[in-house]
């Protein structure tokens, strides 16, 4: 973290059960699993990267638990060192003709040779100098192609298990995890031919990023962020850039910086805990695509059923071919529903007209608003 301070500021029923058929789609089954995706900071070797992951698991087992994990935590190593070099080169071309006694001098120097662990406010106001005038002398672009590309396939490969993803980025890494996020809610289409526009299921989780904005304002409840208000990188880079306020304040007793992902955020607990709850909320306000393929059905009433224990949604899809989406439906209502001998009266009883419901208009894929009235199910004859 001693180099990282300089470097990062510069750049920025039964009758369901007993009859489940081959025809039972895996996609849909899969939505209620959660699977990480990380794209770090610049400065990390791959080790460090490899140990983000470890620590990423060990965050989602201990705060998420209660989320099924989908996979080992994955991401994609951020490799982009063209903008350090480039700056690097201008840092020490700059102050090469520097007294050796002068502030300047020992500011830079002792940073490029990663021996300083904390600044003092004298230090940060000089470092602000050194950083903005090094800033405008590099000519440098953010988002290196390459790195982004092999992270868009990547991420592909993980939106194919239809689980919720949680793309984690790390300060400068945000930069690629915001393009992410907007370009996977754009364009992805998942195997049923259902697009994330109508049915995102990705969110998005910045830890001290340098950007001074989220992505996508009308999936805000997919998007959070968290900064410490003693994270050095990030207080230069505001100042500088106007990165987004700090919204967090807690001690790390092994990072001086506050910014490592690691020894600042996720080895916390408090920092931690309010990570996980605001990916938790973000979970929560996914929203899942059509799921009654999950179960075809034996019954008079229904031919396909489905649910979501994380969003209590209930799909029914009517003998008559119209598919219909319960919201707040607890589990055990589900189970009830699910190993009830008659589908078709246990809805009526139960569910009908008790609780909140859309229509999916599933022929044109696209997500509709209930423009019919709530039909009733066939009872089935004993």
């Amino acid at each position: 973290m001693k180099i990282y301070i300089l470097i990062m500021a510069l750049i920025f029923s039964y009758s369901a059960f007993a009859n489940l058929q081959t025809l039972d789609r895996h996609c849909s089954k899969q939505v209620d699993y959660v699977r990480f995706f990380h794209v770090n900071g610049m400065l990390t070797s791959y080790d460090e990267f490899e140990s983000n992951l470890a620590w990423i698991d060990n965050f989602h087992a201990v705060w998420l638990g209660k989320y099924y994990r989908g996979a080992k935590a994955d991401g994609n190593y951020n490799n982009n060192e063209v903008i350090y070099e480039q700056i690097y080169e201008v840092a020490q071309q700059k102050y090469s003709d520097l007294s050796i006694f002068s502030p300047k001098y020992r500011i830079i120097t002792a940073i490029l040779n990663g021996t300083v662990s904390v600044l003092n406010k004298k230090d940060l106001m000089i470092l602000q100098e050194v950083i903005l005038e090094s800033v405008i002398d590099a000519n440098y672009s953010i988002i290196n192609e390459t790195d982004y590309n092999n992270a868009y396939q990547k991420l592909n490969f993980h939106m194919n298990s239809c689980n919720r993803i949680i793309l984690l980025g790390h300060s400068q890494g945000n930069f690629y995890t915001n393009v992410l996020f907007e370009e996977i809610i754009d364009n992805y289409i998942y195997s049923d031919g259902y697009s994330t526009a109508d049915y995102p299921m990705i969110s998005l989780s910045a830890i001290a990023p340098p950007t001074s904005s989220l992505p996508k304002d009308e999936y805000k409840a997919l998007v959070s962020y968290l900064t410490l208000d003693d994270d050095s990188v990030i207080d230069i880079v505001r100042i500088l850039f106007g990165s987004l306020p700090p919204n967090f304040s807690a001690k790390s007793y092994f990072d001086d910086s506050h910014h490592g992902l690691i020894d600042s955020y996720l080895r916390s607990n408090p920092v931690a805990n309010k990570i996980s709850e605001k990916i938790e909320f973000s979970i929560q306000n996914q929203t899942p695509f059509p799921l009654f393929e999950q179960h075809p059905v034996k019954s008079d009433a229904f031919s396909h059923i489905g649910y979501s224990k994380i969003s209590k949604i209930l799909d029914l899809k009517f003998e008559s071919g119209g598919v219909y989406r319960y919201y707040n439906i607890p589990i055990l209502l589900w189970d009830e529903l699910y190993y009830s001998t008659s589908m078709g009266k246990f809805f009526n009883d139960n569910i009908r007209g008790q609780y909140p419901v859309d229509r999916l208009d599933i022929e044109s894929m696209t997500y509709l608003k209930m423009t019919t009235i709530e039909p009733f199910a066939k009872v089935e004859n004993n």
